[in-house]
């Protein structure tokens, strides 16, 4: 769903409902802003209004949305929280829709979905397509992403041409930019880049062109929203870890500065911080070495 959609969504849900009313023009704003990923204090500049009053505009937004969904929303959760509302109001046939796990089935390490909602790798096939948004499912929760920040694709740009020069000078393997990784039906992500090995490309790659086991390397640039933050370091962390990626790297495109995970044994490890002129090498890349101010704008 574009904002929009969602707007016209929430408006109508919150008329039909006990309240009996149309968001006011503030209100409005507030949604739409937050669906974006805006925070309080950028909505706050906007309108001219102080921060703490666009707070409370919408903390008691979202708890009405929670009394008129059946579902606690917030502004962290609110785009999965619609989607799934939107989808299940029109009938949609979703596979796995649960309110618990089979005992049989294997542990996992993240959180469970909100409610036991599990949603897969089929049930996108039903969400609706707009240009420049994206879905991604972790341990069967969804999340939506919509157009990245012009900065973000700068610097996903230059990272992708140094690690992809590099490929072609070792004729080691390829770079790619926002594959589709199907971990399992439950997990089905986009990164930024990946950097795989022709001989790990040969067994994971499937006849669409997606990936469906772990790549060696893994980059992921920071988006400024929190939700979107929280995400990469810590649901995305955690998934690359079990699923025994061997290396991951998170970009702050805003703090110009990247963090570096590598896999010992069993689980990613933290390795550094860098930043400026350091450089940045790799075990899984022989010989490639570039100072970290090279992947930013200047």
């Amino acid at each position: 769903m574009m904002a929009q959609e969602a707007l016209n969504l929430v408006d109508t849900l919150l008329h039909s409902t006990q309240f009996g009313q149309k968001l006011n023009d503030v209100q409005s704003v507030v949604f739409q802003k937050s669906w974006l990923g805006c925070t309080y204090a950028a909505i706050a500049e906007e309108l001219n209004y102080e921060h703490d009053y666009i707070k409370q505009v919408g903390s008691q937004l979202w708890r009405s949305l929670s009394l008129a969904v059946g579902e606690e929303v917030s502004k962290k959760n609110l785009q999965t929280v619609l989607s799934r509302y939107y989808l299940t109001s029109k009938n949609f046939s979703l596979n796995k829709i649960k309110h618990s796990k089979a005992t049989s089935q294997t542990k996992t390490f993240m959180n469970q979905p909100a409610n036991g909602v599990s949603w897969t790798s089929d049930d996108l096939e039903v969400l609706p397509k707009h240009e420049g948004t994206r879905y991604e499912i972790i341990n069967g929760e969804l999340f939506l992403t919509c157009t990245p920040h012009r900065r973000h694709q700068q610097v996903c740009g230059k990272i992708w041409r140094q690690l992809d020069n590099w490929s072609e000078l070792s004729n080691l393997g390829e770079t790619i930019l926002s594959p589709g990784v199907l971990f399992s039906p439950v997990d089905n992500i986009i990164p930024d880049i990946v950097w795989v090995s022709r001989e790990r490309l040969a067994k994971i790659e499937d006849e669409a062109g997606h990936l469906t086991g772990a790549p060696e390397l893994v980059v992921e640039v920071l988006s400024p929203e929190k939700q979107h933050e929280l995400q990469d370091k810590q649901a995305k962390l955690q998934l690359y870890s079990v699923q025994a990626v061997g290396e991951y790297w998170i970009v702050d495109y805003i703090n110009q500065q990247v963090t570096v995970y590598r896999r010992e044994q069993t689980e990613l490890v933290l390795f550094g911080t860098f930043s400026g002129d350091d450089e940045i090498t790799s075990p899984l890349l022989p010989r490639f070495s570039t100072v970290i101010r090279s992947f930013f704008p200047e």
